[in-house]
This record gives structure tokens, sequence and C-alpha cells, in this order.
């Protein structure tokens, strides 16, 4: 989870015939997917939706509140900042968002105090990749409402208000991959983050190949905030952006040089798209099947 700080039927869109296993509503705060969820039985707790999370996490503190073994955890955590993190293992025996249950769900058990400092509102822990794996899950930030589908998305021919694409990844990373958004006009690869609540975040291989270095060292200092702590960025503008065949025109963007994440994987990683670019339209998460889809969220 990211801070700069990481669902109803459309009229005539991709869910239009779409049955829900489950709707719920949700919190968008900070630019951040809050859901309330019981653990264990207990609750409701905040927790985060988040597509680069890899396992799902919960507070350590609430972790030994509800009395669940930990063991320690092999790995690093991974997003913003710099510092070492290492959690413990922990299963949550019962996961419930509304009438939706989840048994034996792993998850880190991880000091989220800053985090919560951060949200403003006490964060108990986040979804990860291991929660969505095996769902479709659609997110309508406009209505503020998340639907977990029983039917697969439907890949229609894109236009300017949708488009659909296949759900790939990067080696070593669990974000869904668009390979075509154009950057001022340049082709560029950029992944899909629900954990980040900035928008466009450009990467240092993309400022480069943009010609933006002078832009980026123009910017105003901003902050993003992370498992591993804090990492500076700048804010600037590009003059337009656009998703396969929808055009944003010009947006915000934040510039990094280091500090989010591993260097080597940003040499990867052209840029990142969070909440505050998605928070326009209605994202599709198709994990089974491997499709994305997006599309404009109806007024």
């Amino acid at each position: 989870m990211r801070r700069g700080w990481a669902l109803l039927f459309l009229s005539a869109g991709l869910a239009a015939a779409q049955r829900a296993d489950e709707e719920l509503s949700f919190d968008f705060l900070h630019n951040q997917i809050v859901l309330r969820a019981a653990i264990n039985g207990d609750g409701p707790y905040n927790v985060l939706l988040d597509t680069g999370t890899h396992a799902s996490t919960i507070d350590l503190r609430l972790a030994r509140k509800l009395r669940i073994p930990l063991t320690r955890l092999r790995g690093e955590s991974q997003g913003a900042g710099n510092r070492r993190v290492i959690g413990q293992q922990a299963i949550l025996e019962e996961l419930r968002l509304g009438e939706l249950t989840v048994t034996g769900l792993a998850a880190a058990a991880l000091d989220l105090s800053k985090l919560s400092t951060e949200l403003g509102r006490p964060l108990h822990g986040v979804l990860g990749h291991n929660f969505l794996v095996s769902r479709i899950t659609q997110i309508d930030y406009f209505r503020r409402r998340i639907r977990f589908l029983a039917l697969p998305v439907v890949s229609l021919p894109d236009d300017a208000r949708r488009i659909t694409f296949p759900m790939q990844f990067r080696a070593g990373s669990i974000l869904p991959v668009l390979e075509e958004c154009y950057v001022n006009g340049t082709r560029l690869t950029v992944t899909l983050d629900t954990g980040s609540s900035l928008g466009l975040v450009l990467f240092p291989q993309a400022i480069g190949s943009l010609g933006l270095q002078e832009l980026a060292r123009a910017g105003i200092p901003m902050n993003a905030t992370g498992y591993r702590g804090r990492a500076r960025l700048m804010k600037g503008w590009v003059r337009s952006v656009a998703l396969k065949t929808i055009d944003l025109g010009a947006i915000e963007v934040a510039y990094v040089e280091r500090g989010y994440g591993e260097d080597e994987q940003l040499e990867r990683r052209g840029g990142n798209i969070g909440n505050a670019v998605l928070q326009d339209f209605v994202l599709t998460l198709d994990y089974p099947n491997r499709l994305v889809a997006l599309e404009i969220a109806a007024d």
C-alpha cells in the first residue's frame, strides 16, 4: 500500500449482464479502497484492497489480540520506502466481507501503525494478490461499490470509453500490466495498482525515454509512504495520456528516481497507475480468465 503518499450494473457496458456473488460498499479515503471485514469472527476491521501486494497482511497488534499463531516470515515486504521490513506469517481462519467468507487466508503480520496515521483511520489489514487471484473483482470507484462476479469478463471492441486487455505480469511482479499506455504520444508499459493513491507514476526508464528529465527535476517535492517507509517523488504534469483508445488528456504525474521499491525493479517498469487515475473508471480484474477491463464510469 502506498500513499502520496499504495459496482453497479453499467447501462451499456461490461457488467450489464453479469451476476454478482457478493456486492458491498467501500470508503474511498485518501484515494484508498477501505473495506470493512470481520476476522476470525471479530470486528469489523478496516482493510485495503491492493493489487500490488503479494500476500495479504494483518496488523501485528491485531494478530496478537486475536491470538493468531505467528511464525517467522521468509522474505521482505515490497513497496514504497527503503527500510528493511520483515513480518511474521499468520493464517486467518475466517475472513468475512459481507456474505463472502474466505477461510485459511495466509497473511503477513506487520506493524501498520504508520500507515494508519497516513490513512487517518486505524488500518487492520490489506487484501492482496492471494485474496484476488481466485476471483473476478469489479471496482466501481464512482459509486463506491465492489462486486465479486460470478461470470467472466466479456472481451468487447475497444472504444473511447471502454478497453479490455489480457491480464499479464512482469517477472517477479503481481501487478497487472497494460502495454498500450501513451504518454505525450510515446508508447509506455504501465502497471495497475489499487494500493497506490497516486495517479500516474513515471519511473527512471520512462523519464529518460520521454525526455522529461528537466521537468522531473523542476517538479514539486512530495512523499510516498508504504510498508518500507517513505520515498521522495516530484510532482508535475504531462500534456497527454491515453490508455489504448481512452484519451485522458493532460494529467498530473509523479516522477520517481529511487526509494520506490527495489531499484532493479524500477529499471523494468515504465510507469504505474494508481487510484487517482482509476477513480474515474469501473475496473474489472478477472484473474481466473486472465482479462482486465477498464470502463469510464457512467454519470
